[in-house]
């Protein structure tokens, strides 16, 4: 009977020491933006504020790359989760491009745990969901604002003087391209009238 208990207490300790062990995971975090420097200084400084909250065991910084008219710099990390509660967060909070779990091989988690990872994910999920429609929201009144400020400076300038697009392109800053097809559309709606090649209001 002391042998047997002996072996359960063994065995439960084993049990234990597997649960205690942390979750260790691979991580590619990315920073786009410009000039160069900025973008390095942003993705050091993320990771200062991410090391204050996570146990990092190291990160290795690959050199920025120009792409286009920005750079682009990504930071390779391995950090040590608690939990897989604590996992999540980290993926809310810092969107990494690329995940790989080092080890355990294999998680084995409560239900009830199972559970708050899985309600915190949803809330999570809906509050995203709910910014970005807020600020889709927000967008659209501002794009109908700008609009209205651009009629309003079109109108205004072809009621000085008769304008070319060419002239147009010039006080707007546009693409004459860019800037034909809406100022036919204000012809359409009536709002300037077109004469030959230029452009005025009906007063």
């Amino acid at each position: 009977m002391l042998k047997n208990h002996s072996n359960r207490t063994l065995c439960e300790k084993v049990i234990l020491d597997m649960e205690q062990k942390p979750i260790v995971a691979r991580f590619i975090l990315e920073i786009f933006g410009a000039p160069k420097e900025h973008i390095i200084k942003a993705l050091r400084d993320h990771m200062n504020k991410v090391k204050e909250d996570y146990d990092v065991h190291y990160e290795k910084y690959a050199e920025p790359i120009p792409k286009e008219t920005l750079f682009t710099q990504f930071v390779e990390i391995e950090v040590a989760f608690k939990d897989a509660q604590q996992l999540l967060d980290f993926c809310f909070d810092n969107m990494p491009s690329s995940i790989e779990i080092i080890k355990p091989d294999a998680l084995s988690i409560p239900v009830k745990e199972l559970e708050d990872v899985l309600n915190d994910f949803s809330a999570k999920i809906h509050h995203t969901d709910a910014m970005i429609t807020n600020l889709s929201a927000q967008k659209q009144v501002l794009d109908r604002n700008t609009v209205n400020i651009f009629h309003n400076f079109i109108k205004y300038a072809c009621a000085t003087k008769p304008h070319t697009i060419a002239d147009l392109s010039k006080l707007l800053g546009i693409d004459s391209n860019d800037l034909t097809q809406f100022v036919e559309h204000l012809v359409k709606k009536g709002i300037i009238k077109k004469e030959g090649t230029t452009y005025t209001t009906h007063g």
